[in-house]
């Protein structure tokens, strides 16, 4: 499921406001237009669909890929996308302290969820695109929803996590806001749902689901016979991202 970078990249670690020093790669280097991508629970920077898509983004964009904390290179406790907002502050600032006027972040699965919690905290981005989002774990049906929320949520769990994942998650964790909750705050921005009608993590109905609560502003996407997040890459997806990047940051 892992795979190496193949192109130029430059390492960058950048240390989020409550102390930790994330794991951060740089690719690609043309002016300010840059995108950030976002792993899912239990994934890193180096998933292999992760690592093919930055890599084709990065011929025309900025593109930055990091360990989100608990996750591959990255120190700390997973929160499942609470305090993983304040990890893609810390990467959106680093690209907007690189040059990076226009901005996108892309996220997988948790990632996904990080990228709507940021643009509805805090806004900014030009581009705001989730894969394979749930709009509310707590009422996803399908068995890989209620796998996580046993890995999140129970003291057996977290260990399971920690050992088949690598994935250390906090104790502290809990409910916190959906993405159906927030997708009405991210208007400023445009917002990509996209899901694969094959997902076995979060049910098509979801991504429906936050379409309606997100309102206008908001796309949504479907692909038939796509799984679940990174491992949903391919031309399909590719040649959507590009179209949506392309409209976005022109």
């Amino acid at each position: 499921m892992f795979a190496a970078y193949t192109v130029q990249n430059l390492r960058r670690p950048v240390r989020t406001e409550d102390g930790v020093l994330l794991d951060t790669l740089r690719l690609g280097r043309l002016p300010e237009r840059g995108v950030i991508i976002c792993h899912g629970f239990g994934g890193n920077k180096n998933i292999r669909g992760l690592v093919a898509l930055a890599q084709e983004l990065s011929l025309d964009y900025t593109v930055y890929t990091f360990d989100f904390r608990g996750h591959g290179l990255s120190p700390g406790r997973s929160t499942f996308g609470y305090r993983e907002v304040l990890d893609l502050k810390a990467v959106v600032e680093l690209a907007r302290g690189g040059g990076d006027r226009r901005l996108a972040a892309l996220g997988f699965s948790m990632g996904g969820v990080v990228v709507i919690r940021y643009a509805a905290i805090y806004g900014g981005l030009d581009s705001a695109l989730a894969v394979s989002v749930p709009a509310d774990l707590w009422t996803a049906r399908a068995p890989g929803a209620r796998l996580i929320r046993l890995l999140m949520g129970n003291p057996l769990g977290r260990l399971a996590a920690r050992c088949r994942y690598r994935v250390d998650v906090d104790p502290s964790w809990k409910r916190q806001a959906s993405p159906l909750e927030l997708a009405p705050l991210t208007a400023s921005q445009p917002l990509t749902i996209i899901q694969g009608e094959d997902d076995y993590i979060f049910e098509v109905e979801q991504a429906h689901e936050l379409k309606r609560r997100a309102g206008d502003h908001c796309r949504l996407k479907t692909f038939p016979r796509f799984g679940h997040a990174e491992q949903g890459y391919g031309p399909e997806l590719l040649a959507y991202v590009r179209e949506v990047l392309a409209e976005d940051l022109r």
